[in-house]
């Protein structure tokens, strides 16, 4: 659709035309569309006849064979087998209808052809591979009654035909009682009924299909008279006038349509309204600018005359600030170089403030290990004095031990010869006791000792102390005072960078007055460059302004 579209814009065919297709298309896609419904609709409800026809005569069959075999059940009802048997081949209907009988075992007990009584008909089966018999028996066992299609021969005709067959179990007999019918026929009659629907089906498609374009003709004609009347006819208007312009502004199209087209007319109306005041505008603002472009010229050459007066100036100053900007940067590499020596000081003050305040926390941890020591030797003076009163203690027990063994001497004496042994033990803790009393001795002679040592090392400890004290005051008073010439090399290095920032910012704004003075410079050249153009524009803005005159003259303008 969008291909069709493209094409047609870049076609040569007129509106209507265009129109026409887009009428027509739609309509084609319609009529295509309904046609196509209806005629589908038209042949379903066709084959839905055929096939309800078909059914119809299928009925009437089945239920034909199914009351010639209740006819014939009722008619062998009250004999017996045999009786049945000869019976039942004597029964015809129609021209060819006839009845069998066949057991369970797929054995045939009665028909009219002799050749297939008694005969195992288990294997027997049609072109199409239906097994008869089976389906026969199947059938019976499982409904009861029903019917099944097969094909078999036509009396006095060896070609198969379809046909279908009724069969119902006699249940006293256990016996399957069966009969059928042909139904070739109905496929005749089926296609002749299609036959006559399908000519029916032809002729409502034939009128439907002459109404439709009658339709579609009614409404093509509508659609181009509408398309004449309200969209070629206004646009042709519109052409007319805009091929008939010629610059005349004062003409104007005819409005006669308030959608589109007459919104294009009165554009188009308005447009050369707009346009004829601003060509009055112009042709008067062109005498203008013959007068002012003279005016112009002579200002320019004036302008010229004074910018060559300032550019020699501006270059004397710029000679001047280049001498003083070579000095500046003079003095920004020698506060450069001060500022380094400064740095260098602060970070060597630094230095040293850094080891006097390792130097400090040394003594602090020599001052804590010596208080740890004191109280240490103090502790073993206590312990030491403990072991004195254990000692004391000691011999104490010792003097009551050997006064114990002294009493039990005595007792051992006095008991004669029975004490013997026992005096023998008591004069060996008498002895033993002595030797108590001898160790604790030796033992308190060596703890005087170490008191008496533990008490020397105590002085010389707080003597050390005292020591480490006075280390520590000189210390802190040397780290002040490196503090204070940190403090004051920094203050000197701060001192130095700054002024060593000033001589470059005086620097840098010397190489930018220098830099600006050498712009005026080539600006006023370039001024007075743009001076000579626009004098050499403004001649040819005298030339321009003749010629707008002359095709503002072109334009027919109605009289103010």
């Amino acid at each position: 659709m969008a291909r069709l579209i493209e094409r047609l814009q870049r076609s040569k065919w007129s509106i209507k035309n265009q129109v026409l297709v887009f009428a027509i298309v739609p309509m084609g896609l319609l009529f295509f569309i309904s046609t196509y419904v209806s005629v589908t609709t038209i042949m379903a409800t066709g084959e839905e006849r055929a096939n309800a026809y078909k059914e119809s005569l299928l009925s009437e069959r089945t239920d034909r064979i199914r009351n010639y075999t209740e006819l014939a059940i009722n008619a062998i009802a009250n004999l017996q087998p045999e009786q049945a048997k000869e019976h039942l081949k004597q029964l015809k209907y129609g021209k060819d209808g006839y009845f069998w009988i066949n057991d369970l075992q797929h054995k045939m007990i009665s028909h009219p052809d002799p050749r297939l009584e008694g005969e195992d008909l288990t294997d027997l089966k049609d072109p199409n591979g239906v097994y008869i018999l089976r389906e026969a028996v199947k059938t019976a066992r499982e409904k009861g009654e029903g019917y099944f299609f097969y094909h078999w021969k036509m009396p006095g005709d060896e070609q198969m035909h379809p046909k279908i067959s009724y069969v119902k179990m006699i249940k006293k007999w256990n016996l399957v009682i069966g009969t059928g019918v042909y139904i070739n026929d109905i496929d005749d009659m089926v296609a002749r009924e299609k036959s006559k629907i399908e000519d029916e089906i032809s002729s409502l498609i034939l009128r439907g299909v002459l109404i439709s374009i009658a339709i579609v003709l009614a409404i093509i004609a509508v659609v181009s008279y509408l398309a004449n009347r309200m969209v070629i006819y206004p646009i042709r208007l519109i052409t007319n006038t805009i091929k008939e312009f010629e610059n005349d502004l004062t003409v104007k199209v005819p409005v006669i349509t308030n959608n589109e087209i007459g919104e294009l007319a009165t554009w188009f109306n308005t447009h050369t309204d707009r346009l004829h005041n601003i060509i009055k505008e112009v042709s008067g603002a062109v005498a203008g600018i013959n007068s002012y472009a003279g005016d112009i010229s002579m200002a320019v050459e004036n302008q010229a005359t004074i910018s060559s007066e300032q550019s020699a100036s501006v270059a004397e100053i710029t000679s001047t600030m280049e001498e003083l900007s070579a000095s500046s940067t003079q003095i920004a590499d020698h506060s450069g170089s001060v500022v380094d020596i400064a740095t260098g000081t602060w970070e060597n003050t630094k230095k040293g403030a850094l080891a006097v305040e390792t130097v400090m926390n040394k003594m602090n941890e020599i001052n804590q290990d010596n208080q740890l020591s004191i109280k240490e030797i103090v502790e073993l003076g206590r312990k030491s004095k403990e072991i004195s009163k254990i000692m004391e203690i000691i011999n104490t027990i010792a003097d009551q031990t050997k006064l114990i063994a002294f009493n039990a001497a005595l007792e051992a004496s006095s008991a004669g010869e029975a004490g013997k042994r026992f005096g023998v033990v008591a004069v060996e803790i008498r002895r033993l006791a002595d030797s108590v009393m001898e160790s604790t001795g030796e033992i308190e002679s060596k703890v005087s000792e170490i008191q008496e040592a533990i008490n020397r090392l105590v002085i010389a400890s707080e003597k050390g102390s005292k020591g480490i004290q006075e280390g520590r005051q000189y210390a802190s008073q040397t780290g002040a005072l490196l503090a204070d010439n940190v403090e004051a090399a920094k203050s000197t290095t701060n001192a130095a960078k700054q002024i060593s920032l000033s001589t470059q910012q005086q620097k840098t704004a010397s190489n930018q007055v220098v830099i600006a003075l050498r712009e005026i410079v080539s600006g006023t050249e370039q001024a007075s460059t743009s001076i000579k153009q626009i004098n050499t524009v403004s001649k040819q803005l005298t030339v321009l302004s003749d010629n707008l005159r002359g095709l503002v003259e072109n334009f027919t303008l109605s009289p103010s």
